[in-house]
């Protein structure tokens, strides 16, 4: 009788959890996946015949691999800024006592209560033609004439990093909460200098929040819909972007279906092929 509880405790526990992935996250992909196979008629009707064009028109124009390769560069670009600009706030965070350490946590996660979407929108003002930072260097005198910081790949990538940032730093943080001062003072006892400690002992010991955070970043860009189309501009294609164009402005189900499954089936394989060269047994790492 308590074996049979033990079992049947744990299997009620995850059920929601279950549930929930499966009707939220396993039954939209199986939907993508059957109308990829289906075909378009006109006025965004779709004909249920099973069909293989979707697949072909995909594989035939380079078009779709190469804004699919365009936005993976952006995703990659923006991880590596991220971690470049968030290891050091985040190892400032694991030094400074416990209590200034909550209220810069708070600080950190304050401008997320306010909605993404204004936050996109906020940096037309200032980047743009007119904006704070033209303002700030033409008063300077440090340039003549405004510069084009908006409608472009970097304004993009402002966007996102804003959006990315907080997250990275607290996954990062939380992996350097399970480094032990002893060892790097260890470390540092057997002849290690500071930069030989911090690359040797402290950087492999938080890789599981690094990792964590670098996974998070990397499919948030990846499926990026908002900010390339802000601050992007005409003409500033993503592959999020392809597929709210090919669903909802040109009402083509079946094809918009096709990219959204080919965007599921890519980070699955990179999930994959992350999991072998990193192992993601580093992000389930218990802090010992």
């Amino acid at each position: 009788m308590a074996i049979a509880r033990q079992q049947v405790v744990p299997a009620f526990l995850v059920s929601p959890a279950v549930l929930s992935s499966c009707l939220f996250v396993l039954l939209p992909v199986v939907c993508i996946g059957a109308y990829s196979f289906w075909g378009h008629m006109v006025a965004g009707a779709v004909d249920r015949t099973l069909t293989l064009e979707n697949w072909r028109e995909l594989v035939k124009d380079p078009f779709y691999g190469t804004i699919l390769l365009r936005t993976v560069r952006l995703a990659a670009v923006t991880t590596v800024l991220a971690v470049l600009i968030g290891y050091g706030p985040a190892y400032y965070l694991s030094t400074i006592p416990a209590k200034k350490r909550g209220a810069l946590v708070l600080l950190l996660f304050v401008p997320s209560w306010i909605s993404y979407i204004v936050r996109t929108m906020s940096w037309i003002q200032i980047l743009g033609r007119n904006g704070l930072v033209n303002t700030a260097l033409q008063g300077l005198g440090i340039t003549n004439e405004p510069i084009k910081l908006l409608y472009n790949d970097f304004a993009i990538y402002v966007g996102i990093l804003q959006y990315v940032l907080p997250i990275m730093i607290l996954n990062i943080y939380l992996g350097l909460t399970s480094v032990d001062r002893n060892v790097v003072d260890a470390a540092r006892t057997l002849g290690a200098n500071g930069i030989q400690a911090f690359f040797r002992v402290t950087v492999p010991i938080s890789m599981g929040g690094l990792s964590a955070g670098c996974l998070i970043c990397f499919i948030w860009t990846l499926g990026s819909f908002v900010t390339p189309m802000l601050l992007g501009g005409p003409g500033t294609t993503y592959y999020a972007t392809l597929v709210y164009e090919n669903i909802l402005t040109q009402q083509d189900w079946p094809f918009g279906s096709t990219l959204a499954l080919l965007s599921v089936l890519f980070l699955t394989v990179s999930l994959a092929v992350y999991g072998r060269l990193m192992g993601l047994s580093h992000m389930f790492r218990e802090t010992r």
